[in-house]
């Protein structure tokens, strides 16, 4: 069994790994003097002996030593050349995210491999504070050039408008007002699955998805079919709702097409055969991630840009990097999706 105690313990532990990672970075070549324990204990709000046990690991790791009646020092050059670039934080979420879905953790990867091709160091930002002034605290204490934040919720606003004061922002896959955001023509991408579905003759359409998609992807197929002359019904977008798929499949409803979450792909393939839908040709299931591997019926599948979020990411970067008075700019890119079957 885990320990709570266990586990907050080892967050603070964290937060003086990060506080050396970070002197070392900064200082470069030079040996630096830590705080004494004390000190450092009272400066990030954590218990004295916490910080001893880190600081013994890190001394043991080498990051640290120790000279005997002067004090703690970090060691110079520990990680050589390679860390001789700017250094980007990533901010996923709220800086609390445990578990993550694929399009969550891939667009991460994507985004860091492109910032590190600048080059750059990346370190991943996690946050432990509850209340929004120790939040801020603590965010602006982690040492960067610049923060990438990926996904961040709107109640996050006011926090990164405040640390925008101290360092470029860069807000990726959505939109904060007053911040430099970069996000997918997801209504453009709607349109492009209107477009294939017509291309196949495929009118009866079920969007199985969250609200944020249904203002945009569902959007712009509905739009693309009703200047064809096809409606697609308010009620065939149910937003993660299997319950609701099944009453309209109950009803003798037969899709054609079908576009859920990778979350309810495979439960939503599941009632469609149960109800004697034919997967095969009859209906077909799409997805702009990939196709799982529990699905043996051929899929309608688009790439998606997770590559240019990275390279749009870059790109803002390097600018906010090369001048910070900068005023926010609110990027939306379209994509050339490719489309397979299967």
């Amino acid at each position: 069994m885990i320990s709570a105690n266990s586990r907050k313990r080892d967050s603070a532990r964290m937060q003086v790994r990060r506080y050396v990672m970070d002197l070392i970075y900064q200082c470069g070549g030079e040996s630096v003097r830590l705080p004494s324990n004390k000190e450092l204990a009272e400066e990030l709000g954590i218990a004295r002996s916490t910080a001893q046990l880190e600081l013994k690991q890190l001394l043991k790791e080498g990051f640290l030593t120790s000279r005997h009646g002067i004090g703690t020092f970090t060691v110079p050059g520990k990680w050589g050349e390679q860390f001789q670039a700017p250094l980007i934080g990533i901010l996923d979420g709220d800086g609390k995210i445990i578990y993550e879905p694929f399009y969550s953790l891939t667009l991460k990867c994507h985004v860091s491999m492109e910032l590190a091709k600048m080059p750059t160091a990346i370190q991943e930002v996690r946050l432990f504070s509850e209340r929004e002034n120790d939040l801020f605290e603590e965010l602006r204490s982690i040492r960067c050039d610049a923060l990438v934040c990926l996904s961040p919720q709107k109640k996050q606003l006011p926090l990164l408008q405040k640390i925008q004061q101290y360092r470029p922002v860069v807000v990726v896959d959505t939109t904060l007002p007053g911040l430099t955001c970069i996000e997918l023509d997801r209504y453009r991408k709607g349109r492009v699955l209107g477009e294939a579905l017509l291309a196949e003759g495929r009118k009866e359409v079920i969007f199985l998805q969250n609200q944020r998609y249904h203002d945009t992807t569902f959007r712009g197929c509905r739009d693309l079919f009703a200047e064809a002359g096809v409606n697609i019904p308010e009620n065939h977008f149910f937003l993660q709702k299997i319950d609701k798929l099944e009453s309209l499949l109950k009803s003798g409803y037969r899709p054609q097409a079908v576009a859920p979450s990778l979350e309810n792909f495979d439960a939503a393939a599941a009632l469609l055969r149960k109800y004697g839908i034919d997967l095969h040709e009859e209906c077909r299931m799409v997805s702009f991630m990939f196709k799982p591997e529990t699905m043996p019926e051929p899929i309608m599948l688009f790439t998606f840009p997770f590559e240019e979020f990275g390279k749009e990411t870059v790109k803002q970067v390097k600018k906010r990097l090369a001048d910070p008075s900068l005023p926010p700019e609110h990027v939306v890119f379209d994509f050339h999706y490719t489309k397979t079957t299967v």
